[in-house]
């Protein structure tokens, strides 16, 4: 037993795809209709799943070679049932000629020429031995049909002219017919056996079902049922990584009401709900120390300074500067005339050492801003380096990491992971004015189980950098709003 996929504009135009291919004994396993559209115009469309018999469709493929060009599509036109009875009439009489011995007086009614009144068949009368498993189906012998324009009472007109075989041949006849009809239903209950098991593990499992009974959907290896294939797809276009998207999907189809999930705009929110509900942000960060991590590009120093313009400037806090970056030429000398211009304290730090000689005096400030190296951690001896040169305080700290929404998700998650090593506990998300896609902070904070601490969302200062809220996620992943920058985020 095979199974074969149809898809037409119409369940009939489908049905008689399945007929004609398949053949008079092919049977329907399920039909629905697509929603996706079919063809350029984009119109519903209707998918049939059958299951069909390679002997049976042999068979018919059997008698159709002895038809003459004209008439093969008028057979193909008829019924199913007229189908079968024709194949089986005629296989019938093959049989009772070469394992019956047939009086003269039947084979030369049988072979009486083709008028154009009556257009009976002319059969051979050359005998064709019948050799058991050497043989998959049952020569014909070679037919013709005259009168093309009454080929269907062609098909009548031999069904009544067939003889009646003996009580030998139709047993024999009937043996080959049941052992076939039970090895086709044994495999047609395995299939559906296997089928009711996977739907009984999990009410949307997809994942295990015979490759050749399901047809594969966006998502279908990771659980996502058939009607949310579409919005997976759309999930992806807004850059999530597809574990995400299907682990998001996933949730829907076990807490969703059967009734709803197939409506659009439902699902939709509900996408919308679950993702503000889960994107951890921080709350608070009014920590003393605030140190900012990150590769070369990434913002880090632009996002520092915005933040002290924030705290001066909005806040009214006293904030101090400092620079451990020995590495990048100039670096400090950047960062001090920044301090310069917001009137703010400035400190290079050169060796581990000098913190001993400057925390003492950092009590008078609410906020320590300290800039690192930018360091893409290859090695361990630059993990070392950035370790070494850390405030030697455990309370009242926070350290940032700081990633471009530009970079590519593989490129983010192994930074996530190099930096892991310096006990990052926040993340803060740069260049959304340039990034088309939204779908690497979501990736990133379900990934990694980072919370987010701010947005950088253009070149000015301090206006271009905000705080973080899932509501900006939300936004930004399904563009609620044209708005991409929010003037009140501060501490």
């Amino acid at each position: 037993m095979n199974v074969k996929k149809f898809e037409a504009r119409t369940m009939k135009e489908a049905l008689e795809m399945v007929k004609i291919q398949l053949g008079p004994d092919a049977v329907i396993l399920s039909a629905k209709e697509i929603t996706k559209g079919f063809g350029l115009g984009g119109a519903k469309s209707i998918e049939i799943t059958a299951a069909y018999s390679e002997n049976i469709l042999r068979q018919k493929q059997a008698v159709q070679s002895r038809l003459p060009d004209s008439d093969k599509s008028r057979f193909d036109q008829l019924s199913a049932k007229l189908q079968k009875q024709t194949m089986q009439k005629a296989i019938e009489q093959k049989l009772s000629r070469s394992q019956i011995s047939v009086p003269r007086t039947q084979v030369s009614s049988l072979r009486k020429s083709p008028t154009p009144t009556t257009g009976a068949y002319t059969y051979s009368s050359a005998p064709a031995s019948i050799t058991g498993s050497q043989r998959k189906y049952i020569d014909i012998g070679n037919e013709t049909i005259s009168s093309p324009e009454s080929f269907q009472s062609n098909v009548e007109q031999q069904l009544a002219m067939a003889q009646p075989l003996t009580q030998q041949a139709q047993k024999s006849w009937n043996s080959m017919e049941v052992q076939s009809l039970k090895s086709e239903i044994d495999q047609l209950k395995e299939i559906m056996g296997q089928f009711k098991q996977n739907m009984q593990q999990t009410h949307f499992a997809q994942n295990s079902m015979p490759q050749n009974f399901v047809q594969s959907h966006p998502g279908a290896d990771l659980g996502v049922n058939y009607s949310l294939s579409s919005q997976y797809s759309k999930l992806l276009q807004k850059g999530l990584l597809p574990e995400v998207a299907a682990d998001i999907l996933v949730q829907a189809q076990n807490q969703i009401d059967p009734t709803k999930i197939n409506q659009s705009q439902y699902l939709e929110t509900w996408i919308a709900k679950y993702i503000l509900n889960s994107v951890p942000v921080v709350s608070g960060g009014f920590e003393q120390f605030h140190l900012f991590f990150g590769t070369s590009g990434s913002g880090k120093t632009s996002s520092m300074i915005k933040l002290a313009s924030q705290l001066v400037l909005q806040n009214k806090k006293r904030v101090a500067l400092i620079s451990t970056d020995t590495v990048k030429v100039g670096a400090d000398q950047q960062m001090k005339i920044f301090s310069e211009i917001l009137n703010l304290p400035f400190i290079s730090i050169r060796t581990p050492s000098d913190w001993n000689k400057i925390i003492p005096h950092l009590n008078q400030v609410d906020h320590v801003l300290v800039d690192f190296a930018s360091l893409s951690l290859r090695s361990n001896d630059e993990i070392h380096y950035l370790q070494k040169m850390m405030p030697p305080v455990f309370e009242s700290l926070r350290s940032h990491l700081v990633l471009s929404a530009k970079s590519k998700d593989q490129d983010i998650s192994e930074t996530i992971q190099k930096y892991d090593a310096l006990q990052i506990t926040d993340l803060i998300v740069t260049s959304l004015d340039e990034a088309t896609q939204f779908g690497s902070i979501y990736n990133m904070v379900r990934k990694h189980d980072k919370p987010l601490f701010g947005f950088g969302i253009g070149p000015k200062v301090p206006e271009d950098f905000e705080r973080a809220t899932a509501e900006r996620v939300v936004d930004l992943l399904f563009q609620l709003t044209q708005n991409t920058k929010q003037q009140d985020g501060v501490l």
